[in-house]
């Protein structure tokens, strides 16, 4: 997500400044809520904030009161939606859930989960965080698996050595899934993996590009944008793009590296460039590459190249893009931008109305918190 980005930025300069900020993180929801468990908020003590744990309905009140409840240690801010609850009414809020937030205290040259998450992003590599939720006086408690899977906790945290947590933290980080777990000695924790942003690899410069490539960039994704052409790959024709890369006729087409948080879409305008790309993208582990152009014209491709259709399945997507009746760069560059995140998500990308259960990508069943299970596919 853009936001992480963001509110790195921010943790950046208060750090320079030798300031303190306050952290607020959702770590557990009953019922309906806007955001998943694992949102987060940075309040500065200028007043800055980056981020948010709701709909903008409870961002005001901690702004007032976050400082004062973190005077003496972490604590949970718990905010009652429901219709019978006690802020319903304050709010006006009509989300039907209830919102435990997590609010500490951060200083400079202290480890906290934001220094996790930098390392996450810079390394590429999936880290594993958990806190204490209950109970009350342990409250923000945490331990962390880094990048490198080593095992770190904080100053003041006694859940260090517990063995069954760092277990069910390793298999989160198999799984690439968040969740709660009661723990045998009786402390409810909040597991979280930390994972890289998605990486688009867009393949083709062509002017139908800079919409997708502003879009992936506006969602807080990487953005790497090539071609074999060097008239169309120019930097200042995409400055939404992390890098803008001409790929030689004699070398690979890849010139960045493809892990797990990887995706490409081919739109070249060109058969050759096009064949050439799914040539070689066939046998990268993508979760999702997408090609433009009519099916007719990739299952030529694919006899050409000799590719087995039904073997590329589900990654392959051709013609790429969801079926909202785009016309024109703009529309079709919405189109595949959201059939990524939907393939990302597990998602068909179909109407929400007609979904039963969570709209959230978590099982079904909320009020169990050992069953709320959330799925990580990107920090940023």
């Amino acid at each position: 997500m853009k936001e992480w980005q963001q509110i790195l930025d921010l943790w950046s300069r208060v750090e320079e400044l030798g300031e303190t900020a306050v952290l607020a993180t959702v770590v557990k929801t009953q019922g309906s809520s806007y955001r998943l468990p694992g949102a987060r908020l940075l309040l500065t003590s200028r007043g800055e904030r980056v981020g948010s744990v709701s709909g903008g309905c409870l961002e005001d009140d901690l702004v007032k009161k976050g400082w004062w409840l973190t005077e003496r240690g972490p604590v949970i801010r718990r905010y009652d939606t429901t219709p019978d609850g006690e802020i319903a009414a304050e709010y006006g809020l009509g989300c039907n859930g209830i919102i435990h937030v997590l609010l500490e205290r951060l200083t400079p040259g202290e480890s906290t989960v934001l220094e996790l998450i930098r390392e996450v992003r810079t390394l590429r590599k999936p880290a594993a965080f958990a806190c204490v939720v209950s109970p009350k006086d342990r409250a923000g408690e945490c331990l962390a698996i880094d990048s490198n899977g080593r095992v770190q906790s904080g100053p003041t945290s006694t859940v260090a050595t517990n063995e069954e947590l760092i277990g069910a933290m390793r298999s989160a980080l198999q799984a690439r899934t968040s969740h709660h777990l009661v723990l045998d000695s009786g402390e409810e924790v909040f597991i979280e993996t930390l994972a890289p942003p998605v990486r688009v690899l867009v393949f083709g410069a062509g002017d139908d590009a800079k919409p997708v490539t502003a879009l992936g960039r506006f969602l807080g994704w990487q953005v790497f944008v090539s071609d074999g052409r060097s008239h169309y790959a120019r930097p200042e024709k995409f400055p939404d793009a992390d890098k803008v890369l001409v790929y030689d006729q004699d070398a690979s087409v890849l010139t960045e590296p493809v892990d797990d948080w990887t995706v490409a879409v081919s739109m070249t305008h060109s058969y050759s460039q096009d064949l050439r790309v799914l040539k070689e993208l066939a046998k990268q582990p993508l979760r999702y590459l997408g090609l433009l152009g009519p099916k007719s014209r990739t299952l030529r491709m694919l006899s050409e190249a000799g590719l087995d259709a039904s073997q590329m399945l589900p990654e392959l997507h051709a013609p790429m893009g969801l079926d909202i009746g785009a016309d024109g760069p703009e529309q079709v560059a919405l189109s595949v931008i959201a059939e990524i995140q939907a393939t990302l998500n597990g998602r068909s990308g179909g109407l929400l109305r007609q979904r039963i259960g969570s709209i959230h990508a978590r099982e079904a069943n909320e009020d169990d918190p050992a069953a709320a299970w959330v799925q990580s596919i990107a920090c940023a």
